[in-house]
């Protein structure tokens, strides 16, 4: 029997195929290597931020989607497995349940994307590689399909023209194939594509009617095949990328990456690390880069991250309506007011307010995969915090 918070139920009763599923995700998202192949992230000895808790930020009430409630009361409703909130790179705030603790490792979903951003940034600048490069002079098998005339940077702004139905609830065609590619859904029967791996699936995509380039439109299969793209530019597995250039040198902890049957890594959605390890990379990112006086990116990747993204492109996307000023960036969210957000399904978050010099990271397990209505809440939250400190 097993028992997080409220919820008690039998880990036989734990499959594949419901996984994702509450309560059950109460305890998977923070025990994925359970039931999916991972490949672990080497990290440091758990690095301490600065910690000097301020108990009224979550007893303080906040508007927080039309009405007041206590910030312990939102995170409570809303799912949340862990929360930390830093002010200029120091933990005043944190939350905890489910079992979670500091340093408990939990699934970060798309998240994972944005971490991979940052790790792009720093292969192309090591290997001298544009953006504008075609993926097909650095990816063999792009022939005939959505990539073959796709940039590097149509990758990381998601502005390749992909035909490709992002739907989290499905459990049959092209998003049930690619679920089974990655092995995070069993395989259904005998099929042509029941040996189908996640590289293979990627590159069989065809383009979508619209030229690459035009409009944001959010597809993660642009985001694992931009791990293909590090692999084959570094010569490097994607966990020993991540571990090497930003985990190691930030000072996080151990982490762990879902991989297919034939080890390519799921960067679009299955980094797995601990909150504290989240809250660090927001706080590289709000301080352009810099860390420990060194400069660990390159500040002008951080600055285009936060101010070069396409708002015309992102006018005519799918989005634009949650962030009518946004734009999206190496695999990052500008939402506006010059705040920079790493988002994941089921309430994963990294928001970073520069300017205030506030980042805060979340951890949840939301039942539903994508709840407009609990992001807009969570944002409120955000951004009620940030201007009270």
């Amino acid at each position: 029997m097993l028992t997080n918070g409220r919820n008690q139920f039998n880990s036989a009763d734990i499959t594949l195929d419901n996984w994702k599923d509450f309560p059950f995700s109460t305890h998977t998202f923070q025990n994925v290597s359970e039931l999916i192949p991972i490949e672990k992230i080497a990290g440091s000895s758990h690095t301490l931020l600065p910690c000097e808790i301020n108990e009224s930020i979550l007893s303080e009430s906040y508007a927080i989607g039309g009405q007041f409630q206590s910030g312990a009361e939102f995170l409570s409703e809303s799912y949340t497995d862990a929360l930390l909130v830093c002010k200029d790179g120091q933990i005043i705030s944190e939350y905890y349940a489910n079992e979670m603790t500091m340093f408990s490792p939990h699934l970060t979903f798309s998240v994972s994307k944005s971490i991979t951003g940052i790790v792009a940034g720093k292969v192309f600048a090591k290997f001298g590689i544009s953006t504008d490069t075609q993926i097909c002079d650095v990816l063999d098998g792009t022939a005939g399909g959505a990539y073959a005339d796709a940039t590097i940077r149509h990758l990381l702004d998601m502005t390749v023209s992909l035909d490709f139905d992002e739907s989290y609830a499905s459990k049959e065609g092209v998003y049930a194939r690619y679920r089974q590619a990655m092995l995070w859904m069993p395989r259904f029967g005998d099929s042509e594509f029941s040996d189908e791996d996640l590289a293979k699936f990627i590159l069989s995509l065809p383009k979508g009617s619209d030229e690459h380039g035009l409009q944001f439109s959010y597809k993660s299969p642009n985001a694992d095949l931009l791990g293909l793209v590090l692999e084959e530019i570094s010569g490097l597995p994607l966990a020993q990328l991540i571990s090497e250039e930003l985990w190691m040198p930030l000072g996080c902890g151990p982490a762990t990456i879902t991989i297919d049957s034939k080890k390519m890594a799921r960067t679009a959605g299955g980094l797995s690390c601990s909150i504290q390890d989240l809250a660090m990379v927001g706080e590289l990112m709000r301080a352009g880069g810099i860390h420990s006086g060194a400069a660990l990116l390159n500040p002008m990747w951080v600055v285009d991250t936060f101010t070069g993204g396409d708002k015309a492109a992102w006018s005519c996307g799918e989005f634009v309506d949650s962030f009518p000023d946004g734009s999206y960036r190496n695999q990052f969210y500008a939402i506006g007011d010059g705040v920079l957000c790493a988002i994941g399904i089921h309430g994963q978050w990294i928001y970073i307010d520069a300017a205030k010099e506030v980042v805060i990271a979340k951890f949840s397990c939301q039942p539903t995969a994508d709840d407009d209505d609990l992001d807009r809440k969570s944002l409120d939250f955000f951004r009620a915090v940030a201007s009270s400190l």
